[in-house]
């Protein structure tokens, strides 16, 4: 029996063989061909076999290779979670998914889990016994069909799994955050842990929910400021913890905006016609360096201020040309910074402007030493220093004698010291001296005794 072939789509040639099998070749990859068969005898050829069904020119296929890897994710009382990676050989197809299937560990008859077959490379088994141990195997399908299996290497518990809660950060994390005053505040955090963690937020010295909007869920949280402002800088903590232990973390929020007023006004060195002033700087600078200070004065009979420092670099400053006397003057500070100038701060009482009176007093102790070179016959020189606001007024006495300058005798005063000289010293010059000092915060006398000459 002769059997002729002749495709449909060939060069029409028909073509005989004598047996019952033929290897078709010539075919184009990807194009779909149907077939037929006729035998042939002596009397002729015979009528064609029926059409054979669409044959799609491609290479032979055949069942994907199992998973490399299965692994346990995740468990719990009635679930464990597998992921798995594909197979190194898709048997020659596209990888339509995967087949799970388990049994417990005891009994051994396996069977399976997902009634759909699977497309991703994970899957959260459910429905299970607590405390039951069980085996778990995946399989990858193809257009040939179900490959070989992967096993889990150990027999998998159903119970919960604790761990201790971790806070999950990226590369792009900043711990400080630098926002304009009237701009929105957006901390995000996310979170892991078994059971989930309680989360918090706090700042100090502050209660959030009057500012702060908090969204917590069992992965992340947000905290919201709106329309911030400079009370809203500072260091906000969030901190996560379960049974198994806690974790937190800080950000150091900075509110771009002018600064607080300075700190409380201080006077010192207050003299004829100058006070010098003195200040803390603000306790918050706005989230920016203070630059300089603004120095203003009035006098308290007048509403309007003047400028005495523009750029004020020190947090001290002396003010000149003031009017002694009657006078009453306020002064104030405010700081600037590149947001802008801060809030006056005044200080607590005004000023009325003149020499503060301190009483008089006089530095004995080089006398002995000065005393000590007196003889008769010689000039001998008692110099003392003194001080006191107003300059005092000196006065000097032998015994009950007040001493007058003659041809021997010569009295210096200067502000800050008096010195009385004696030439040809006798013995009528040995005695107590009384040196008197005076202005209007006292009157002070000192004595200086002078040994026989």
């Amino acid at each position: 029996m002769t059997l002729w072939w002749q495709p449909p789509d060939n060069d029409g040639c028909a073509r005989a063989i004598a047996e019952t099998r033929y290897r078709v070749t010539g075919l184009t990859e990807g194009n779909e061909y149907e077939f037929q068969v006729m035998a042939e005898n002596a009397a002729g050829v015979g009528p064609p076999s029926a059409v054979s069904r669409l044959i799609k020119c491609r290479e032979p296929v055949n069942p994907p290779s199992a998973p490399t890897v299965v692994k346990v994710t995740d468990t719990s009382k009635t679930s464990v979670s597998l992921e798995w990676t594909t197979p190194v050989f898709d048997g020659g197809m596209e990888i339509i998914g995967y087949i799970i299937e388990m049994c417990k560990a005891d009994l051994g008859e396996w069977h399976k889990v997902n009634a759909e077959t699977c497309i991703a490379t994970k899957y959260t088994v459910i429905d299970l016994e607590a405390g039951e141990h069980y085996k778990f195997r995946v399989s990858a399908v193809n257009g040939a069909g179900k490959g070989e299996s992967c096993e889990v290497p150990a027999t998998i518990q159903a119970t919960d799994r604790l761990s201790s809660p971790e806070i999950d950060i990226d590369a792009n994390f900043k711990q400080t955050h630098i926002v304009r005053a009237g701009a929105t505040i957006r901390l995000f955090i996310a979170f892991l842990g078994k059971p989930v963690p309680t989360a918090t937020w706090s700042k100090a010295d502050s209660d959030l929910s009057l500012r702060a909007d908090i969204h917590i869920t069992d992965s992340f949280s947000t905290l919201t400021v709106e329309n911030c402002n400079r009370n809203d800088a500072g260091k906000y903590v969030f901190t996560v913890e379960n049974v198994s232990g806690s974790k937190s973390i800080a950000f150091t929020v900075k509110v771009l905006d002018t600064p607080g007023p300075p700190g409380p006004i201080t006077f010192k060195d207050v003299t004829r016609g100058s006070i010098t002033l003195m200040w803390d700087a603000p306790v918050l600078d706005g989230g920016a360096r203070i630059h300089h200070y603004i120095v203003e004065k009035r006098e308290a009979s007048r509403r309007s201020w003047q400028v005495v420092s523009s750029k004020c670099t020190r947090q001290i400053f002396k003010v000149t040309d003031l009017a002694e006397g009657n006078n009453e003057y306020e002064f104030r500070v405010k700081a600037k910074n590149d947001a802008g100038y801060s809030e006056s701060r005044e200080a607590f009482s005004s000023v009325i402007i003149k020499e503060p009176q301190i009483e008089p007093t006089a530095d004995l102790s080089g006398i002995t030493r000065q005393l000590i070179t007196c003889k008769a016959g010689s000039t001998f020189t008692i110099d003392i220093p003194i001080s006191g606001r107003p300059a005092p007024k000196v006065t000097w006495k032998l015994e009950e004698m007040r001493l007058k300058e003659t041809d021997r005798v010569t009295i210096k005063t200067t502000k800050d010291r008096t010195t009385l000289i004696v030439k040809d010293s006798m013995r009528g010059d040995s005695g107590k001296y009384y040196l008197t000092l005076e202005n209007t915060a006292g009157v002070k006398t000192f004595l200086v005794k002078l040994p026989d000459l």
